[in-house]
């Protein structure tokens, strides 16, 4: 049954009871690559009028010039730099055991998440037979399940993050090379088309080196860098990105965008890695500005409510985006060419009505979600983690207009449909938990990554 909980304490009264040993650095940092991934997808999302009717482009296909920008607004490797500074405090105190912190990740991922799909589904499947364009729900379904490819692959560097810390505290050095050493490899592979199912090990390879440099924050290794040295850091990261973009093979995009012989997030290449080295050496220069900043309490009060609505906001923020679509559209609001002048200037009132959209549309699917109970997996549990992982990014890439005619995603020389997706989540949602139920548990159980 579905209800909303208790009402939570106050942000000013959580704020008040942070520990004065917590890093709130790694918080604002977490706030900061969400905030940016949801201005991000507002700001790239554009609708164009065709011969067939409206569809959905990204503004990064028309304006070039924008693409270096995103070494600094692709910031999935600083969501991961987090995660590995959560996770490493999680396995080091050694009071949590792998099985036990697999099965708390997993869960702050699927209980949000078996709602979001669900209310997804019903839409896709419903709104064509009301009269929406099937094309267009198609878009909108697809679009709005784009999150769900980063939760997989979180699902996946979570079960890998016991081993990888257990050799990150032997071998730091070598494992933080070797992930380096491996993305390259992969990207080798890729691009001479040799092994292509291997490449999708890119995503384990990549986003571990960040959740490796956590690691190395959460140890005091990055502390004890002098700042001159982060800059030099920054600099050679720039300075590799060039050239690689520039004389090798890759994009300078770090966004996926049509028609590139090679991708750098689909699967991530070795470029992402650069990307994570630049981002976290940036914010290690700033960090004393940033810990300066958050002895504030407004702006700490800010940074607890980001947190601790960290995952409705990532699944909802297109929802919302979608909704404001949809008023501007109906009440007449015209479309200018994709990056012109007058797109530019309609920007401002589109990411003005998603944020106002965006706020109560959060505050209300984070009072509900579905309760897992479960204190440890065993490799049942493993195992429906991978397929959870597996479901989530089939929903991601084909939507869920129309589940059981629909594909879109090669899988083995197989063109699997939006319900394999679903199917899969279920499956691995019913390996994992003890026993589910629809309540309104605080959101702040998804609040950390």
């Amino acid at each position: 049954m579905l209800s909303t909980h208790a009402p939570r304490p106050s942000l000013a009264d959580a704020a008040a009871r942070t520990p004065a040993d917590r890093d709130r650095f790694v918080d604002l940092a977490r706030a900061l690559s969400v905030l940016t991934v949801v201005l991000g997808h507002w700001t790239m999302a554009g609708l164009e009028r065709s011969d067939d009717g409206l569809r959905l482009r990204n503004v990064l296909e028309v304006a070039t010039w924008a693409h270096p920008l995103t070494w600094l607004a692709q910031v999935m490797p600083v969501f991961f730099f987090a995660a590995g500074f959560t996770n490493a405090l999680a396995l080091r105190s050694g009071r949590t055991r792998a099985r036990a912190f697999i099965a708390g990740r997993v869960r702050r991922v699927l209980a949000p998440t078996l709602v979001f799909v669900p209310v997804w589904l019903a839409l896709a499947v419903t709104l064509p037979h009301l009269g929406a364009p099937a094309r267009l729900v198609d878009s909108a379904s697809t679009a709005a399940s784009m999150p769900l490819w980063f939760l997989a692959v979180y699902v996946l560097v979570a079960l890998t993050a016991p081993a990888q810390y257990r050799l990150h505290t032997r071998h730091r050095v070598a494992v933080l090379a070797g992930l380096a050493a491996a993305s390259a490899a992969l990207d080798v592979l890729r691009i001479h088309d040799i092994a292509p199912a291997a490449s999708m090990l890119s995503f384990l390879t990549v986003f571990g080196f960040a959740q490796e440099l956590g690691f190395w924050y959460a140890d005091g290794s990055l502390t004890r860098v002098r700042r001159r040295a982060w800059a030099g850091v920054a600099a050679a990261a720039v300075t590799a990105l060039t050239v690689v973009t520039q004389v090798g093979p890759y994009p300078v995009s770090m966004v996926g965008l049509p028609g590139e012989d090679v991708s750098n997030m689909m699967p991530p290449s070795v470029c992402v890695v650069l990307v994570g080295v630049l981002q976290v050496s940036l914010l290690m220069l700033a960090r004393p500005m940033m810990l300066r900043l958050l002895d504030r309490a407004p702006v700490w009060r800010a940074v607890v409510a980001v947190n601790v609505l960290v995952m409705p906001i990532f699944l909802w923020h297109l929802t919302a985006y979608l909704l404001a679509a949809t008023l501007l559209l109906g009440g007449g609001v015209p479309t200018p060419a994709l990056a012109s002048g007058g797109w530019w200037l309609l920007k401002v009132v589109w990411l003005a009505l998603a944020a106002a959209i965006a706020i109560p549309l959060v505050r209300l699917m984070s009072r509900v979600e579905v309760r897992l109970r479960w204190s440890s997996v065993g490799w049942a549990g493993v195992i429906g983690a991978v397929l959870c992982a597996a479901g989530l990014a089939i929903i991601a890439a084909a939507g869920l207009s129309d589940p059981f005619a629909r594909g879109g995603v090669p899988l083995g020389g197989v063109t699997v449909a939006p319900a394999w997706g679903v199917a899969l989540l279920g499956a691995g949602a019913l390996l994992v938990r003890g026993r589910a139920q629809a309540t309104g548990e605080p959101a702040s159980s998804t609040g950390r990554s």
